[in-house]
């Protein structure tokens, strides 16, 4: 199931180049390279020394936060709110660079995995709260972050309170529970290949909205 999660990254990229006519918007390049990225970690995590897995943990927790939080941050057009998102993401890192040298890791750094699920779990309902309220002429599930969304939160929803617990389970219960999150996993892979394919087919829904242009009425 380990390898089975590990490819299903390279589905992004290769949804990508299929897609790369149509696609223009760098936050889908972001994606391709999400799963190049992530599909190499995931390669070599067997590969590092008991002493340094550590910091390959928190570096995986930080980079899958930054991924996720700039998807919504670029997403999202309040001002105040993509303020907030920054103050919080600095704030996570200091964090994070304090837990992982004072705290001695047993199996994962579950801690700073719960609190990033937290702030990306407001950052999608925020998102779906501004994008109802302020889009009323086409349908949510038209837009690539829809099914961004729906796939972070079953892939962080079903993970949550395994990963918040993993250090307190013994070797079976880690392998029984362990494969159901990397099902939520390839869910989540797979709805971010999807959210490819509705970038390319409802691209005018995808465009990040700009202010209109005053129009020029000088008739002279």
């Amino acid at each position: 199931m380990y390898f089975i999660v590990t490819y299903s990254y390279l589905i992004l990229p290769l949804c990508f180049f299929l897609f790369q006519s149509k696609i223009k918007d760098k936050l889908l390049v972001l994606l391709a390279l999400y799963g190049i990225i992530f599909w190499g970690l995931l390669m070599c995590h067997g590969l590092l020394p008991k002493d340094i897995r550590k910091y390959y943990q928190a570096f995986y927790t930080f980079l899958e936060y930054s991924v996720f939080t700039y998807i919504f941050w670029y997403n999202i057009r309040n001002k105040i709110f993509r303020n907030f998102i920054i103050l919080i993401s600095v704030l996570f890192i200091f964090f994070q660079i304090f837990y992982v040298t004072t705290t001695t890791l047993n199996k994962l750094d579950s801690i700073p995995i719960g609190i990033e699920t937290i702030f990306i779990f407001i950052y999608i309902f925020y998102f779906f709260y501004e994008y109802s309220k302020n889009i009323k002429d086409s349908f949510i599930y038209n837009h690539y972050c829809f099914w961004i969304s729906v796939g972070i939160l079953i892939y962080l929803g079903g993970s949550f309170f395994f990963y918040i617990l993993i250090n307190q389970l013994d070797s079976s219960q880690i392998e029984t529970f362990g494969n159901l999150t990397y099902i939520a996993e390839i869910i989540k892979n797979l709805l971010f290949a999807v959210s490819l394919f509705f970038y390319k087919k409802f691209p005018t829904d995808n465009i990040q909205n700009k202010p209109p242009k005053i129009p020029n009425l000088d008739m002279i």
